[in-house]
This record gives C-alpha cells, structure tokens and sequence, in this order.
C-alpha cells in the first residue's frame, strides 16, 4: 500500500466519522429547539467546527431533507404495524397514540411534517402517506367503528391541533394524551350527527401540505 493510500483512508475514517456525529447532533438540536436551530447550533452539539457541518451539508435545509427522509419512512412503518392489530379501533388508535409520542418528544419531526420554515412534505410524499394510512382508516370504517365521513386526510388537521398541546407544560409533559383521548372520541362511531363539512380529498390533502412549506 502506498503512502498515500495510508494517508487517505484515515481521512476517509475521520469524514465518516464526522458525518455520523453530525447527523446524530442534528436530529438531538432539532428534536430539542425545533427547526429553528441553526447550523452553529448544530456544530457546537456535535463538538465539531461549523465548517465541517458545511463540508458535509451545503444547508441546513440538506440536513433537514436527509433527516425527514428517514422520518418519514419510520411514521408510515408504524402505520404498517397498527394495521397488524386485529381489532380495528385499536389500531387506529395506536396509530395515533405512536405518531403523536413521536411527534412530542420531537419538535423538529412534527414540525417538518406540517410543514414549517420552508420545510415540509411534497406531493409525493403526501400521495404516500395516504396511500399507506388508507387501509387503516377503511378496515375501521368497514368494521362500522370509524364515525362517518371521518378520512384518512383528517389527520392533518388533528396533529396540527396537537401540535399546540405539545409543549404547554413543561410539569405535564403528557398532557397531550388528554387532548388525543378527546379527538379520539370525536372520531369514533356512537350515534354522533353528521360532520358540518366534508374532509379534504387527497388533492387537497396534498396542497394543504406543500402549502405551508
């Protein structure tokens, strides 16, 4: 092996490592303060110079985009496993209860899913969403368990409530749950009137997300 070779896969070692501990402080700074935080705020977490962050990433928006891939592919694994849950209700359930967990305990990832500071989902990714949550939401509606005119593309709106419930107290870390157990009432069949307007289809669904990035 020549000299050179030796000096560059050190280097290589170092780049690797570097990268790994970047993208590990980004997701904790963004989990922690939001989407707000800044590539300074990454860098000095991580213990590395703000230069090595753009060395690796020309943005935060390229850090913010690599981290909601991953994100993303994570929520509709967990859409996969509610659906695993016989009883039709529960799974609904556990889709929300998961999602919503996940969401408190992270403000960069709910941010980034109702779109925030510029970030957010695409169509595509919205297309996904409801393609993946759809059966969901109609094995509970065929089950009868599922309030009439509830859709897929209510969830949206629903998390964006919850958003605002997230981080309201500091000494209720849980409150959130209250609030969930309501909207999970509300969305339960129970001889309740008819919704007041209809949901969204999934075009609109789609452009109420990308919208807001």
């Amino acid at each position: 092996m020549s000299l050179d070779e030796h000096r560059v896969r050190p280097k290589r070692r170092d780049a690797a490592l570097n990268n790994e501990r970047l993208v590990r402080a980004a997701r904790e700074v963004f989990a922690e303060q939001g989407l707000s935080a800044t590539l300074e705020d990454i860098a000095r977490h991580a213990g590395i110079g703000v230069g090595t962050v753009y060395r690796n990433f020309s943005s935060k928006k390229a850090i913010v985009e690599s981290l909601y891939d991953a994100a993303i592919d994570s929520a509709l694994a967990d859409a996969q496993s509610a659906l695993e849950i016989d009883d039709p209700w529960l799974a609904i359930v556990a889709f929300f209860e998961i999602t919503a967990a996940n969401q408190a305990r992270d403000r960069g990832l709910c941010e980034t899913f109702l779109g925030t500071d510029g970030f957010g989902p695409n169509e595509r990714v919205a297309e996904k969403l409801v393609g993946v949550l759809s059966p969901l939401f109609d094995r509970a509606h065929a089950a009868g368990v599922l309030r009439d005119g509830v859709s897929v593309t209510d969830i949206g709106p629903i998390f964006a409530m919850l958003n605002s419930v997230y981080h309201t107290s500091d000494d209720h870390p849980d409150l959130w749950r209250r609030y969930l157990a309501l909207m999970l009432d509300g969305l339960r069949a129970s001889d309740r009137p008819a919704l007041p307007v209809p949901a969204m289809d999934a075009t609109a669904f789609a452009r109420a997300l990308t919208t807001r990035t």
